[in-house]
């Protein structure tokens, strides 16, 4: 019986002893893994912040500014004339010179042309800048100007300023 006893004896202090190693490996992982999840930052909301902000954010925006063309629009005095200057220079609103009145137009065009057109590009008196339209260049203004003298019977040395296909190109 003492063989028997002390195998008995063995048997339960292994078992006893491995199911020790064991509790102590499983409280040593647990408390590695408190450690990792402690390590991990608080929230301090921001992500919840941004998380809102990204879901409220409008579908579209306006946009007030006028957008740039292309390339330069190719018009002629007359059509510019007709686009944007007929408005007031057809029917003399706010003192506008007609189109036709020589006695408007000569005290005017005896400043000069450079001056009629700096004029119409800048604005003056109750005229706006380029008539209104921003789109307009100074060429266009220019032509405008010398069409609405011809039309009066103001004759100018200033022949409108030719378009860009008009130019001859350079021989290379």
């Amino acid at each position: 019986m003492s063989s028997q006893v002390d195998k008995s004896v063995v048997t339960t202090s292994v078992t006893l002893l491995s199911a020790l190693v064991l509790l102590a490996t499983v409280l040593f992982l647990v408390a590695a893994l408190i450690g990792v999840v402690n390590s991990v930052a608080p929230d301090d909301g921001s992500r919840k912040q941004t998380a809102v902000l990204d879901r409220i954010q409008p579908v579209a925006r306006v946009s007030t500014a006028l957008p740039k063309p292309a390339g330069e629009v190719k018009m002629t005095g007359q059509e510019v004339y007709n686009k944007v200057c007929t408005a007031c220079h057809a029917a003399g609103v706010l003192g506008a010179p007609k189109v036709g009145d020589k006695a408007l137009w000569e005290p005017r065009f005896a400043q000069g042309l450079d001056t009629l057109v700096t004029h119409a590009v800048t604005g003056i008196r109750a005229m706006p800048a380029k008539g209104g339209d921003p789109s307009l260049t100074e060429t266009h203004i220019k032509n405008a100007v010398v069409y609405m003298l011809s039309e009066t019977g103001i004759k100018t040395d200033a022949a409108p300023a030719p378009t860009a296909e008009a130019v001859p190109a350079a021989p290379q």
